[in-house]
Parts: structure tokens; C-alpha cells; sequence
């Protein structure tokens, strides 16, 4: 994971992104417009926020020096964009704070820049950071409240795309209640939904408004980045309901593709066939709310959906490089073509979400600088304390070294592993004083076994526990079982999985130019199969009486382990049949026929 980090700062756009969208070199925060309702005036904001949080991040994480000093002084910039009062936005003082019936895009940008500010606190502990976010929002929760909402009273089918993003800061409400224990931010946290939820439905982006979850014959219908991310802001802002998170996650789960994506091309509609586009802004959020979800509910299950996403729709969207992406994917992908409609080209007629590209400017900025946040997401969901002892929780597994204090001692925690690739993590836990303390190990849902090999361990709630005493370095080995199994999509198709990984047959392709820019290398591409006759022949069936539906694992030995998506180190073999990680795999076939009775 830090390899794919590292070459994404080193060689691809996230390192570079602001030097090739004109949109996210755009600082709105230090620029301030001087109209807060004009369709999209905060769109720029968006691109630069979102890039600059996700580069931080990618930076801290990865430890790249040259790039954390170039973050560290960009978040400097940022902050010295603040005015005396605290304000931190893209507002001159005369337009700032709009409320009720107007298109905005206030908070939606006030949260990008505050959870810049927010994680480089926490990467780096600059105390300047987080008294700099405090003081911004403080500011804020003076200027909206029972008196003055920020929603609207009356329905309506106008744009709110602005102004329906900016439940999400709850977002930075939620990390500085965390950051500083203060109330005052979680009680605003929890106005802010109700005031969400006082807007009369229907509105724009109102899939998870407390009327219409409520209602369980409703489909999602918003567009699904919003959908998404609001996600978590219930789960912060409604954590005494948890009937409403139930029916959220019930709807969203029968809009996902085996994958781990929710469908949304990017409004959701549709059944999760392996052909539904999905859009990678919403895996970004899609990981962030799931990870948040599992924090609160400590559920595996979420952080086994978590790791779906990751590990395979989100590495199946991107080039392995990290030069481009697809804005909208799907599961089975024949082509990759920038003619391909999708449900607001439709109405627009700016086609070109399927193909690749660096920035995707010529459609919106916006899924390439929400692709820098994903990983680091994840990675940040790894591990999580105890809330009621002394203790640590692995929500998440991968290659990765932990440092930190339980009960005031210094712990360090290293995973050793090529997971996903491989059903083993070895942990070693070194702890600087004799510890009590309790381990936490996610055990996977697609586990048919789990087992610890050197250490006492116990199972209970979907969590192997190994407890304390520690003392100086311990190690142990972490052991799956996983099997083959076939998941259906909704036409009677399936899918193959193996443990977190989704594997399908590589459908050989070629590239051919659609723009270069300016600077080489970067380029927006299509993606065409090499032989179109060859693809609809190589058909395989699948037999699920068969165990492991009659494959095995292989495993190449020649594999870069820093590499694992350009030359994948497991394979799924059968009779005339290779299967690969879904991520590896440009162009493929994700859905495949089965024996009928099987």
C-alpha cells in the first residue's frame, strides 16, 4: 500500500494535480467570490480541497519528505487565508452565510478546508492547525442554529448540490469533537441533520432524509456521491437511531455490485449489474462512511464491505500507475469509451465518463482529487482504540507498522503480509512497559476458519481477542480460511470471490489516444479489446456444485510485491480457465454463467 502511495505522488497526477487542472490550482479560499449563489460557484473549492486533504494525507502516510514539506506549507498558505474572526471559506464578507432557499455552497467548502487543516494536525500535530480549524468553526456555529437554518422550508426540485453537500461538515464537526472532547461540536452535529430533515421532501439529494428512510418501498434516487457520504453523517448526527442506520445501510447494500460499489452514474438508479456504472467519488466516500460506520458500530461486517470496495472496484477504476482513472466503471468492462452515455449526459450531452484521464476536466474535476483520499482512508481505518479498557482494534488488515500509547506506554504493532494476496498476517507487538492490555483482530466474514498460531486467543462478536500481558516483543501468526464462492448479481449471473478479493477474466486490450496534454505523459485515453470475436468465445461456466467451484489458487512467485496490480501475485486456475484480481485487469469479465441446478 505505501508503494502505491509513493508512486502515486512520484509518477502519478495526485502529486501533481494542481499543476494539470487549472481547477484545482484555483484558491478559491485565498481568492473569495462575491456571489455565494451562483450554480457551481463553489466547485473549485471542491477540487482544491478535496486534492490538498487526500495529498496531505497520501504525503503523512507514506512518509515522503519532499512531498510532506510541500503539503506542510500549503496548509501554511491556507491558513493564513483565515480572517481575524476566524473565517475560513470562499466567500467575500458581504455574500458569506447564506441560508434557506439559495443554492450554496458554504459549508461544502468550509468542511474541504477544514479537514486539510484537521489531518495535518493529526499527521504532524501542529497545534496550529487544529487551533486554526477550531477557530473557523466556532465562527460557523454562531452564524447558523434554530434561528436561522441552514436548509430550506420548502420543496423543491431546483439545484442543491451545494448546499446538500454541506451536510458533510458534519465531517469536520466530527473530527474536532474527537480531536478536542468539546460537546458543543457534536450538538451541532446533530442540529444540523435535524435541520437536514426538517427540509420538505422531496429535494435534491434526499435519499437519506429521516422521512425517507422512514419509508421502506422507497429506492435511492439521489445522486450518489451524496448518498454516500451523508452516510456518516447520520451515523455521527443520529447515533441514538439506530433504526435510521439500519435502513440506510439495508438500501445502499441492495445498490452494490459484488465489487463493493454502489452503483450511481452517477444518479442511482437501477439494479447492481455487473454492466452499472458507479463513480469513483463514491467510492472515495463510500470507504470514508464505511470506516466511520464500522468505528461506531464496531460491526466487521462494514469494515468486510470497506475493504471490498478498496481492494477492488476502486484499484479495477484506476490505471495501476496511477496516470488516470475512470470517473464512471463498472464491474465487467468490455471497453472503456468516452462515447458511452451515462444518466446526466444524457440530458447535457458531455459524454466521456468511461474513459480514462488524469483530471477529467473536460467533464468535472472531481473524481481525481477525491481518488487521493481513498487509500489513505482505508489505511487510516486500521487500527482503532477501545472505548471502555485498555485495548487496541484491528479493523483492517495490510502491510503496515503501528506506533502509539495505550494506558500511557509506548506499543508498536507491525503487520507483516501481502495481504490481500495472501491469508496470512504475521503481527509482532512490541510494548515499552509490561501491558495489560486487549488485542482486537477483525475476523472476516468470508473466513470459513480463523485461527491464531502462537498466542491465546478468543472469539466473540465477530472479533478474535488476544489478551495481555504484554511484555518486550511478541509474535504471532494470523491465519484464514478462505473458499471460492459465487455471489449472484441481480440477472443470474455471478461473481467469483476469494476473501477480500473479486477475480475475473482479463480481457486483452489495446489503448488509443484521445488527448495529450500539455506535459507528457499525461494522457486521456479509451480502452478497446484486442479481439471483440475473441472476447464473446472465451465464455467459461461454472460449476457451484463443485468446491471452489472448481478452482484453484496459484500463486506467482516472480510477482512485485509493490506491484501487485500490474503483475498480480494469485491467480484463480481451472479447466482452461485463469482468473485474475479484478483490479488487475484493465478490460474483463466479471459476470459469468453457471450450470443450471448449480
Amino acid at each position: 500500500m505505501r508503494a502505491q502511495m509513493l508512486r502515486d505522488l512520484e509518477a502519478g497526477f495526485a502529486g501533481c494535480l494542481d499543476a494539470l487542472s487549472p481547477h484545482v490550482a484555483r484558491d478559491l479560499f485565498s481568492e473569495r467570490l462575491d456571489d455565494a449563489t451562483g450554480h457551481a460557484a463553489w466547485w473549485d473549492a471542491e477540487s482544491r480541497g478535496n486534492w490538498l486533504w487526500g495529498y496531505t494525507m497520501l504525503a503523512g502516510l507514506s512518509g515522503a519528505r519532499v512531498h510532506r514539506e510541500r503539503a506542510d506549507a500549503m496548509v501554511r498558505d491556507l491558513r493564513r487565508t483565515q480572517d481575524a474572526d476566524g473565517y475560513i471559506g470562499i466567500h467575500t464578507a458581504a455574500a458569506r452565510f447564506p441560508a434557506g432557499e439559495v443554492e450554496n455552497g458554504e459549508l461544502w467548502a468550509q468542511s474541504r478546508a477544514l479537514m486539510v487543516l484537521l489531518a495535518h494536525h493529526e499527521l504532524t500535530g501542529d497545534v496550529g492547525s487544529l487551533d486554526s480549524a477550531r477557530r473557523a468553526t466556532d465562527l460557523t456555529l454562531t452564524r447558523y442554529g434554530p434561528d436561522r437554518p441552514y436548509y430550506g422550508r420548502r420543496s423543491t426540485a431546483s439545484d442543491r448540490t451545494g448546499q446538500t453537500h454541506g451536510l458533510c461538515y458534519l465531517d469536520a464537526l466530527e473530527t474536532l469533537h474527537e480531536a478536542t472532547g468539546d460537546a458543543r461540536y457534536q450538538d451541532f452535529a446533530r442540529w444540523l441533520l435535524e435541520d437536514f430533515d426538517s427540509w420538505p421532501v422531496p429535494f435534491p439529494n434526499d435519499d437519506l432524509a429521516a422521512a425517507n428512510l422512514a419509508d421502506a418501498g422507497r429506492v435511492l434516487r439521489g445522486h450518489a456521491v451524496h448518498t454516500a457520504e451523508h452516510l456518516r453523517a447520520v451515523a455521527f448526527g443520529a447515533g441514538a437511531d439506530p433504526a435510521r442506520l439500519q435502513a440506510a445501510l439495508r438500501k445502499l447494500r441492495a445498490s452494490t455490485t459484488p465489487s463493493g460499489a454502489v452503483i450511481g452514474d452517477e444518479s442511482l438508479h437501477g439494479l447492481p449489474g455487473p454492466g452499472a456504472g458507479y463513480e469513483y467519488c463514491t467510492l472515495t466516500e463510500l470507504t470514508f462512511s464505511l470506516a466511520r460506520l464500522a468505528q461506531h458500530r464496531a460491526d466487521p461486517a462494514l469494515a468486510d464491505w470497506m475493504e471490498r470496495v478498496a481492494f477492488n472496484a476502486a484499484q479495477g477504476a484506476r490505471e495501476a500507475d496511477g496516470h488516470a482513472l475512470a470517473y464512471l466503471c463498472t464491474d465487467t468492462r468490455l471497453d472503456a469509451l468516452a462515447t458511452r452515455p451515462d444518466s446526466y449526459s444524457l440530458l447535457s450531452g458531455r459524454h466521456g465518463r468511461f474513459k480514462l484521464s488524469p483530471t477529467h476536466d473536460d467533464v468535472a474535476c472531481c473524481c481525481n482529487p477525491n481518488a487521493t483520499r481513498l487509500l489513505p482512508h482505508y489505511v487510516a481505518a486500521m487500527w482503532m482504540r477501545c472505548p471502555d479498557e485498555p485495548g487496541l482494534v484491528a479493523l483492517a488488515y495490510g502491510p503496515s507498522e503501528l506506533r502509539t500509547e495505550v494506558d500511557g506506554r509506548a506499543v508498536v504493532i507491525i503487520q507483516d503480509t501481502a495481504y490481500p494476496f495472501e491469508d496470512e498476517i504475521r503481527l509482532t507487538i512490541e510494548v515499552g512497559a509490561p501491558l495489560e492490555m486487549s488485542l482486537r483482530l477483525r475476523r472476516p466474514g468470508w473466513a470459513t476458519e480463523a485461527r491464531v498460531e502462537g498466542a491465546a486467543s478468543r472469539e466473540q462478536d465477530g472479533w478474535i481477542i488476544v489478551d495481555g500481558p504484554w511484555r518486550g516483543s511478541t509474535s504471532f501468526v494470523l491465519r484464514f480460511q478462505p473458499q471460492v464462492v459465487a455471489e449472484r448479481y441481480p440477472g443470474g449471473e455471478v461473481a467469483v470471490l476469494r476473501g477480500p478479493l473479486q477475480f475475473v477474466q482479463p480481457v486483452p486490450h489495446r489503448a488509443r489516444l484521445l488527448h495529450a496534454h500539455e506535459h507528457p505523459p499525461w494522457r486521456d485515453e479509451e480502452l478497446l479489446p484486442v479481439d471483440v470475436e475473441d472476447v464473446a468465445a472465451r465464455l467459461p461456466v461454472f460449476d457451484c456444485s463443485q468446491p471452489d467451484l472448481g478452482l484453484t489458487m496459484a500463486r506467482d512467485e516472480r510477482a512485485d510485491p509493490d506491484h501487485p496490480w500490474r503483475q498480480p501475485p494469485a491467480r484463480l486456475v481451472g479447466d482452461g480457465v485463469v482468473l485474475v484480481p479484478l483490479g488487475a485487469a484493465p478490460l474483463r469479465r466479471a459476470a459469468f454463467i453457471v450450470r443450471p441446478g448449480t
